[in-house]
């Protein structure tokens, strides 16, 4: 009898981690590859994946069915930032395009 309430505990303890780390998950971010030429098949997705992971620095790459051109995938970078902290970031960079801009048109 106990033993069968220990696996019980144990079930339900292994499907609650299971369905914690599956919600926890993170969007994909994808682009074109920049670096990888011809169409992207099934037999040249393996070249796909190699450019996408040592030249444009992605984490992945696949190909799309329906522009046969390489898409490199990787974890979205601001998926683990807070939306406040976000929008700091997205502020303070118009801020700092905005003074480039501006130390630009001041030296012609």
């Amino acid at each position: 009898m106990s033993r069968s309430i220990y696996f019980m505990v144990f079930l339900v303890l292994a499907m609650t981690l299971f369905v914690a780390n599956g919600v926890q998950g993170y969007n994909i971010c994808k682009t074109t590859s920049k670096y990888f030429k011809g169409i992207c098949r099934i037999d040249t997705l393996y070249l796909c994946i190699k450019v996408c992971i040592e030249q444009d620095k992605f984490e992945n790459g696949l190909c799309n069915n329906v522009q046969r051109k390489c898409v490199c995938t990787k974890p979205c970078v601001c998926d683990n930032i807070p939306n406040d902290d976000r929008t700091i970031l997205v502020e303070d960079a118009k801020t700092l395009e905005a003074e480039l801009l501006e130390e630009e048109i001041f030296k012609a």
